[in-house]
């Protein structure tokens, strides 16, 4: 051990359980995400341990321990109201179809344990004296905002092909330069992306889109090319690559489903490529939905022909798309100067707000009432109606009030008789 550093709260609540093992004989310390955010001094999210004691002698140790991945080593101890996954040092055999281990075995020496990890930042363990242990370095490559693979770069990323994409994620998440060396091999073995889960491809990508830096994790991706070698063609993946520079500015939509839709809205994406981008990432149905409403918005503003129309094309949209994808829509507009209705946006936002009703639900007017009044039977002309109605008042045309909603709907009926 070489330095030592102040744990956060949540790793100090954890040395009983470094302590319990030590005690019996074993080395324990913690590894992973939490050694390198407290070497950064960034909060951590969680704790991981790392041991030489067997998954059997660990749940010997501990009463209450759930048998998380035994096959991998791994045993979720729970204790004092904390849960900590504890897995024994192992070292992994030959990688199947670049990605799984075929084998994994145990051992007793953290060394060999550190040495299968990605990357260098990623390889670090600490004491529970706060002591760091870095026999490869990742505290220089921190200092040096650097990102590097464990030993030999193409050894790892053949190993595991989804390393490539957490070497860039971690890249873009911290704002650090890949290492030459590094940088080559990703680019050598980018093929082997094919042989990774679309499931797992998202998740890298949501939290590179989602994350800090997203125009830096476009940037880097775009010059690897990387995303047109999933194992699923992604149809808009070449104009990805050709980034716009106004995607080093898409931190500054909020909204991840926001910044998703912006990226498909690249000139050159049509709407069939960007909903089969989505689904051949294999993302959940309502975030998917909520992507694609947004774009649907885009193409139903692009019908505008003339500016005495554009009240009436916005009310309509945002009535058939909703208030949800309509406000991410007018975010991107607000956010790309370049928008061709970005001159346009404060219009939009006065609309909006101004809107009084903007489902059916909130007009004071259901069908039932509707037909009574008019003593028809209900049917299609019902909801028919109900829309008309609703435009109206979206408009401002029409207040929100049940008489004058009604009397309405009878100057209707009397002229379509």
């Amino acid at each position: 051990m070489e330095v030592r550093f102040d744990m956060p709260n949540l790793m100090l609540q954890a040395i009983p359980v470094l302590e319990a093992l030590v005690q019996q004989g074993f080395e324990a310390v913690f590894v992973g995400g939490c050694v390198r955010d407290t070497a950064m001094g960034l909060p951590i999210k969680d704790v991981d341990i790392a041991t030489s004691a067997r998954p059997e002698q660990v749940m010997s140790i501990f009463p209450r321990c759930i048998p998380t991945g035994l096959q991998h080593g791994t045993v979720t101890v729970l204790h004092d109201g904390g849960s900590y996954e504890v897995t024994t040092f192992r070292t992994e055999s030959e990688y199947e179809k670049h990605r799984r281990p075929l084998q994994v075995e145990f051992i007793d020496r953290l060394d060999g344990d550190l040495l299968r990890r990605d990357l260098t930042i990623n390889a670090m363990a600490m004491n529970a004296a706060g002591e760091l242990y870095d026999p490869f370095r990742g505290l220089n490559d921190l200092k040096n905002r650097t990102i590097r693979c464990v030993g030999d770069a193409d050894a790892r990323f053949q190993e595991d092909a989804l390393r490539m994409l957490r070497t860039i994620r971690f890249a873009s998440q911290f704002e650090f330069t890949i290492a030459h060396t590094t940088w080559r091999a990703l680019v050598r073995h980018r093929e082997l992306l094919r042989h990774i889960a679309m499931e797992r491809v998202h998740a890298e990508l949501d939290r590179m889109i989602g994350g800090a830096h997203p125009g830096r994790a476009l940037h880097l991706l775009a010059a690897s090319k990387l995303l047109r070698y999933t194992g699923t063609v992604l149809p808009a993946a070449e104009k990805l690559a050709q980034v716009d520079p106004s995607y080093s500015e898409l931190d500054k939509l909020n909204d991840p489903d926001a910044r998703y839709a912006a990226l498909l809205l690249a000139e050159g994406i049509t709407l069939s490529d960007a909903e089969e981008t989505l689904k051949a990432l294999r993302l959940p149905t309502q975030k998917m939905n909520a992507i694609l409403s947004v774009l649907f918005v885009q193409f139903a503003m692009n019908q505008l022909n003339q500016q005495s129309g554009l009240r009436l094309v916005w009310t309509s949209t945002v009535l058939q798309y909703g208030e949800e994808a309509s406000r991410r829509w007018l975010s991107i507009v607000v956010w790309n100067q370049k928008h061709h209705l970005h001159d346009q946006k404060n219009l939009f936002d006065k609309w909006l707000d101004a809107m009084p009703a903007m489902t059916l639900k909130q007009l004071n007017l259901n069908g039932k009432q509707l037909a009574e009044e008019l003593q028809r039977v209900t049917g299609n002309w019902t909801g028919l109606m109900l829309k008309r109605l609703l435009l109206e008042v979206a408009l401002d045309k029409l207040p929100n009030e049940k008489d004058l909603l009604l009397k309405q709907a009878q100057i209707w009926n009397a002229e379509d008789q």
